[in-house]
């Protein structure tokens, strides 16, 4: 038997040895944040929507089809579905003459076109712009869809010469 003091101290000795599988540890945490965003699309404008000269008092109009039409290319997602929308002015301004001068700009049923894949117009389907429409971009190769805009322009007899402006916004969104 053992006295109580080496008792004790064998006790104590015990307790000062390292013991393995038994070591002393902190814990902590991180928080996790993700951002998903959705596929990039790119619009780059290919020409402007240009009436040229016009006489006062004549109706111009410029096709989609044709020399001077508005063009866009948009590049997205491979295969994906889109919403393609305007805002069309309703009148053009002259920057040259008094404040208050401007013309009439219109836009018809039919006065807008979109393809897929090809910057071809002789191809592409026919749509309202007032009214939008959907799109589908084109294969791996290819994820474009083009578009083109024509208008018509209706100057007054009384129309001031100079250069009149106004701004078509398109706006692409996937479904």
């Amino acid at each position: 038997m053992m006295s109580r003091p080496r008792l004790v101290a064998v006790l104590l000795l015990g307790l000062l040895v390292p013991r393995p599988g038994l070591s002393q540890g902190v814990g902590g945490s991180v928080g996790i944040d993700a951002n998903v965003i959705g596929p990039v699309l790119t619009i780059t404008t290919l020409s402007n929507l240009n009436f040229g000269s016009v006489p006062k008092g004549v109706a111009t109009t410029v096709q989609p089809t044709a020399a001077g039409a508005g063009a866009w290319q948009i590049q997205g997602s491979k295969n994906a579905n889109v919403t393609i929308t305007f805002v069309l002015p309703a009148l053009l301004t002259n920057i040259q003459a008094l404040p208050g001068s401007t013309m009439p700009v219109s836009f018809g049923a039919t006065s807008a076109r979109w393809n897929r894949a090809t910057n071809n117009v002789a191809g592409a389907t026919a749509f309202d712009p007032s009214g939008g429409t959907t799109g589908k971009l084109g294969p791996p190769a290819n994820p474009y869809i083009y578009l083109w805009i024509g208008g018509t322009v209706t100057p007054a007899a009384t129309a001031k010469p100079g250069v009149y402006t106004g701004t078509i916004i398109v706006t692409i969104a996937y479904l």
